[in-house]
């Protein structure tokens, strides 16, 4: 028998308010199960805050190399009894030059997920589905050592993040991630449209 995707225990009756084109990105329900996307994204940031994005960066937290156009695969796979799912994304430039970036989701309790990366750093996301688009937003950081947590609200770092998943068509949507911090304004973002792997 197989178990239930992730985000469906996480969003409970309200999976089933999202378009089939998102709810098959996470429909991967078995124990190394796994599912594919590929598609085009721009990577953007203002120059100033380049330092700290690449301290954030060097923590496995964001995409340091900015860019238009940028050749985007996503790859998932599910572990620990459907407890888990890691994610891969890898970024090809013009260039051929390849960058990676990896976390791990795990639900935390309803409608809320927290994405975690390198040395036990995390974002806490609530989730939401609203007008047939996923909707994550940021509910404060966390690091975690063993079973020591530290929790630090999104405006100590570059702000508040809100992802936002829209179907384009049947075989499409459209991802879009921003950060906002309260002072700086818009501090990171990347947008795209993705498909799913033949």
């Amino acid at each position: 028998m197989n178990n239930i995707p992730l985000l469906q225990k996480t969003l409970a009756e309200d999976w089933n308010k999202l378009p089939a084109v998102i709810q098959r990105h996470y429909s991967i329900d078995d124990d190394g199960a796994s599912s594919c996307l590929k598609g085009r994204m721009e990577i953007g940031y203002p120059s100033y805050l380049l330092p700290l994005i690449f301290l954030i960066h060097l923590c496995g937290g964001l995409v340091f190399r900015r860019g238009k156009d940028i050749e985007t695969q996503v790859d998932k796979t599910t572990s620990n009894k459907n407890t888990t799912v890691f994610w891969k994304r890898t970024l090809t430039y013009e260039e051929s030059k390849k960058d990676y970036f990896y976390s791990q989701m795990d639900t935390l309790q309803n409608h809320e997920l927290i994405e975690t990366v390198r040395y036990g750093f995390g974002l806490r996301l609530k989730v939401s589905v609203e007008n047939g688009n996923l909707i994550y937003r940021s509910n404060g950081h966390i690091w975690q050592y063993g079973r020591f947590r530290l929790t630090f609200p999104d405006w100590l770092l570059l702000g508040r993040a809100t992802i936002i998943e829209t179907p384009v068509s049947d075989k499409k949507f459209s991802l879009d991630f921003s950060i906002e911090h309260p002072f700086w304004g818009r501090c990171y973002w990347y947008h795209g449209v993705f498909q799913y792997c033949e």
